[in-house]
């Protein structure tokens, strides 16, 4: 029958096209899903270069879509619907695919980090790794994150006590006074007074430092502690009241002599 024969053919054209039309939506799809898992790829390869491994923890507020994408890896694994090729990308950076081997995986890469930084230290003499320091800008970044960790209550006590064994700063700002501190009890022991001048070029820093300690204080902005430990050591506050008290004392005894 010749309508039947027409009819066939253009059921079975029908199904071709329908075919190839969703053959190429999968094509479509499936590079789109490649390039988003490989973004995804590339932010976990940034984050281990800055970090020393692939623990995105999951509380790391910065990187909320890729811990959620981290995550979907290990169950898309767990469920044996992982891309081969992915696998084998992720296990090329050295990925953590169960959760007790992420555990081991921190301890291990927090004690490559320590020892990175007790060969720092014996090679300046000091801890203070800098985010800005170029050679060791990753181990700056582990440096401030033991930092953050411990301001937030968040390393553990076993932590805590190796960086300090080594000497760990845990505030810089705190130090830097506490050394200026120092230097300016040297200088009053030194000189018998603590008024350190600006222009006074061996001690330009300290006499910087001072002048800050006046303004902090005028502007009630030095704590109660601080202001204490300068008073203990007989700090000038006001240059200009201590100098008019001063010249007021002369004149009082000036007039006890002469009447």
């Amino acid at each position: 029958n010749l309508k039947m024969d027409i009819v066939t053919y253009l059921q079975k054209m029908n199904e071709t096209n329908l075919w190839e039309n969703g053959s190429r939506i999968k094509e479509c799809y499936t590079i789109s899903s490649d390039h988003t898992w490989n973004e995804h790829f590339n932010q976990l390869c940034a984050y281990k270069a800055q970090n020393g491994n692939c623990c995105v923890s999951q509380n790391d507020a910065q990187h909320t879509s890729l811990v959620g994408w981290v995550n979907k890896q290990r169950l898309l694994r767990k469920n044996n619907s992982l891309n081969s090729n992915y696998i084998q990308q992720l296990n090329s950076i050295g990925f953590i695919w169960n959760l007790n081997e992420k555990y081991i995986a921190e301890r291990m890469s927090w004690q490559q980090r320590f020892n990175e930084l007790c060969a720092f230290r014996a090679q300046n003499g000091h801890c203070n790794v800098s985010t800005l320091d170029a050679r060791n800008k990753s181990l700056g970044g582990w440096v401030h994150t033991q930092r953050v960790s411990y301001k937030k209550n968040a390393l553990n006590s076993d932590r805590i006590q190796q960086l300090n064994s080594v000497g760990f700063i845990w505030d810089l700002c705190d130090h830097a006074w506490n050394e200026h501190f120092n230097q300016l009890c040297a200088f009053k022991a030194k000189n018998g007074h603590c008024d350190v001048s600006k222009y006074d070029e061996q001690n330009k820093s300290l006499g910087q430092w001072v002048i800050q300690q006046r303004v902090f204080y005028k502007k009630n902005t030095l704590s109660s502690s601080r202001v204490e430990q300068l008073n203990s050591i007989g700090f000038i506050w006001d240059l200009l009241d201590h100098t008019w008290k001063e010249h007021f004392e002369q004149l009082c005894a000036f007039k006890k002599q002469h009447g």
